[in-house]
């Protein structure tokens, strides 16, 4: 089996040839001045700048809106900006739409409870024939 190396030597004599037998075009090549390389780190810095003033801001902004509303901090979802905690806590007016959640909630935990009371059973008669077993 080949030895794998973290760099491909074969390339790396591969290109080396390719760009000894190449011949460079002017026009491929682009020489940066000085003043572009400032202007690139200046332009980098303020970028830098304006995203943590941004994000300050963003702080602060989230801090004014935690403050007006304390009482319902618990409601609060910050990742969405909403009071997504709050979906679901208004009464439902309508009798059609209130059976029909009563009816799909509480089916479930029948079938949950049948089958966590099946589980239980397999696990105590497993649980007597380790017993009668060590006897």
């Amino acid at each position: 089996m080949a030895a794998v190396y973290a760099i491909d030597l074969i390339a790396i004599r591969d290109k080396k040839r390719k760009m000894d037998s190449s011949i460079v075009k002017g026009w491929n090549v682009h020489y940066q001045t000085l003043e572009e390389v400032e202007e690139l780190e200046r332009l980098k810095k303020q970028k830098e700048r304006e995203d943590q003033q941004k994000a300050a801001r963003d702080d602060e902004e989230d801090e004014d809106s935690d403050e007006d509303h304390r009482g319902d901090q618990k409601s609060y979802n910050k990742k969405t900006g909403s009071y997504s905690g709050l979906y679901g806590k208004k009464p439902v007016k309508d009798a059609d739409k209130k059976q029909q959640i009563d009816s799909i909630l509480y089916e479930k935990p029948d079938a949950y409870d049948s089958a966590l009371l099946a589980i239980k059973e397999q696990f105590d008669r497993a649980a007597d024939e380790i017993i009668a077993e060590s006897r």
